[in-house]
């Protein structure tokens, strides 16, 4: 078990002014048996906070709707949490996540890589799987989009740590295996990062191909699903012909 001190703090300025601003913010880690917080701060700056919900993955998602014209706009989360290692008993997993989302969607690279892999599930073969991701792709910043699919990133060779975890993904999803797409943080990295997880004798696993590892208490889990798509920080649209510009702050620490 470790105690985290985190951090996760966007701000968006606009070119000129924004109004019936709608948002859906998937700011917040989860909470659940493996991760508990001790203490947790809420912010979003102009409006009011409207009362959390959940999707059809169990995210927190707050819904805001802001009228009043603005430039810039604060929102995120802070506090302290403690996260289980990993194996802990969970409940049995949503039944889609046995299949592919939008971009997880298998084509014929996929298909091909998946015929020399094992159908069963076990720890090692999933750590298996990991690191056979990790040396099909090159680490390269810029290479793809947060629209990119698991089957674009293959065939191209290389991505971030987005593709590796879709593309972890979707090939435990064609051998059967209950998979999901992870966001959150990780100690000592200022950015989101993604990773994957298995069913496995009723417990989630981890694995972070993009590091080659199992993932450990260190790793923050703010949302989970079927690909990226399920999982975005940020959704929504404004009134007014502004441009935008984004600025994070995201930190994780061990206390």
């Amino acid at each position: 078990m470790k105690r985290l001190r985190f951090a996760f703090i966007t701000t968006m300025e606009y070119s000129a002014p924004v109004y019936a601003h709608q948002l859906a913010l998937r700011c917040l880690p989860l909470a659940d048996n493996s991760q508990h917080f001790e203490n947790l701060t809420v912010k979003i700056k102009p409006g009011m906070l409207p009362a959390p919900q959940k999707d059809g993955f169990g995210n927190t998602v707050y819904w805001c709707s802001i009228n009043t014209p603005h430039t810039v706009l604060h929102y995120g989360s802070r506090g302290v949490i403690r996260v289980e290692e990993p194996g802990l008993a969970a409940p049995g997993p949503n039944p889609c996540l046995r299949f592919a989302g939008l971009r997880t969607v298998p084509g014929p690279v996929l298909s091909n890589i998946f015929r020399a892999m094992p159908r069963k599930l076990t720890l090692d073969a999933a750590a298996a799987l990991s690191s056979a991701v990790h040396s099909l792709l090159k680490y390269a910043p810029g290479a793809t989009s947060t629209c990119t699919a698991a089957e674009e990133a293959l065939a191209k060779g290389e991505g971030v740590c987005q593709d590796y975890a879709q593309v972890f993904v979707a090939l435990a999803r064609l051998a059967g295996w209950h998979a999901r797409y992870v966001m959150g943080l990780t100690i000592g990295e200022g950015t989101t990062h993604a990773w994957a997880e298995v069913y496995y004798n009723g417990a989630w696993y981890g694995f972070d191909p993009t590091r080659n590892c199992r993932t450990d208490a260190g790793y923050l889990r703010f949302a989970t699903g079927r690909d990226s798509a399920d999982c975005p920080v940020e959704q929504g649209c404004f009134i007014g012909p502004a441009e935008q510009k984004q600025s994070v702050f995201m930190r994780v620490k061990e206390i």
